[in-house]
């Protein structure tokens, strides 16, 4: 079965224990993720890069992708 996960690296912002709060480039707004629908990986320095594992659906509603 295929999966629809995809990952993607965004700019991180901000995170709580709920969410995480990124952005697609430096000239887009921040949207927040449930961390309950995705995986992050890498430094979380605000501003750094990190890839976000996510499934596809939750990427395109956020405009991520």
């Amino acid at each position: 079965m295929k999966s629809n996960l995809q990952d993607i690296e965004v700019i991180f912002q901000h995170a709580t224990e709920r969410a995480v709060c990124v952005r697609a480039d430096e000239d887009s707004d921040d949207t927040w993720i449930p961390l309950s629908q995705c995986e992050i990986d890498g430094d979380r320095v605000r501003g750094g890069i990190i890839t976000l594992t996510a499934p596809q659906s939750i990427l395109e509603e956020r405009g991520l992708v």
